[in-house]
């Protein structure tokens, strides 16, 4: 038997994390600035988010995303330097804890981890163990025909894995900051018609570069998202929150699947 939605699902993520490699004043300067304008344009619509840093105790975003009060949520970034098969189960199983122990001790509630390039591999026993129960992974770039088979799914120990359906600032060459405004609102119109659930991932470094252009557009998403929730049918969710809904709906269940194929 699978877990019928109630209605169609949105969730937000945001990666506030520079590569390594081009870390420096001007880009963290660029990066503080983007996560001020992004965190106005969330509480514009009273959307809540799933916030992505390398370690949450020390993100200087950290501290002004809780401020918000407004039902966002920190989840640890995690990346190929410790998370994946060239990194090892070891290490995964170490900066995982490190990280989670010292969020914790700072007062913050962690039960997502966000992977931009790389898998969990098979350690999803390490994360239950340190209170993940959602993961999200890395982008799909699905669209509104195939976007039924990118579902969320169980894996081992209860263990939630959501792929991202999209990821903005999108990759156009000819629209303005990249485009994306169509295929996201198809996206989210499809959610809503199959009950099912759509995970916008946006890359705050990336829409930084892009301008305003690209701002204008994820305003425009924003905007037809909390279109459809005033509408209800629409409900905008964290990757958290969803995991513990849908765990909750699908106890004593024995399908991986949480959704019932639209009629």
């Amino acid at each position: 038997m699978s877990v019928c939605l109630p209605r169609g699902i949105l969730t937000l993520s945001i990666d506030l994390e520079i590569d390594a490699a081009h870390l420096g004043l001007a880009e963290q300067r660029s990066l503080e600035a983007i996560t001020s304008r992004l965190l106005k344009l969330v509480g514009k619509y009273e959307l809540p988010a799933t916030w992505a840093v390398a370690d949450p105790a020390v993100s200087a975003a950290t501290e002004r995303i809780v401020s918000m009060r407004a039902g966002h949520e920190i989840a640890i970034s995690g990346d190929a330097t410790w998370v994946g098969r060239e990194a090892g189960r070891s290490r995964f199983g170490r900066e995982l804890a490190r990280r989670c122990a010292r969020a914790r001790a700072s007062g913050l509630a962690i039960s997502t981890l966000t992977l931009k390039t790389t898998e969990l591999e098979d350690h999803s026993d390490l994360a239950i163990k340190q209170g993940i129960t959602a993961v999200r992974h890395p982008d799909a770039q699905c669209t509104a025909r195939n976007a039924r088979g990118l579902q969320p799914q169980t894996l081992r120990y209860g263990l939630w894995s959501f792929p991202v359906s999209l990821v903005l600032p999108h990759t156009s060459r000819w629209l303005p900051g990249g485009g994306g405004v169509r295929t996201a609102r198809a996206l989210i119109d499809q959610a809503i018609c199959d009950r099912g659930l759509v995970q916008l991932a946006i890359d705050a470094p990336q829409l930084a570069l892009r301008g305003f252009a690209a701002e204008r557009a994820l305003q425009c998403i924003l905007q037809h998202a909390e279109r459809r929730r005033r509408q209800g049918i629409l409900d905008v969710v964290t990757l958290g929150n969803t995991a513990s809904k849908l765990s909750s709906q699908a106890q004593g269940q024995p399908s991986h699947s949480i959704l019932r194929p639209a009629a």
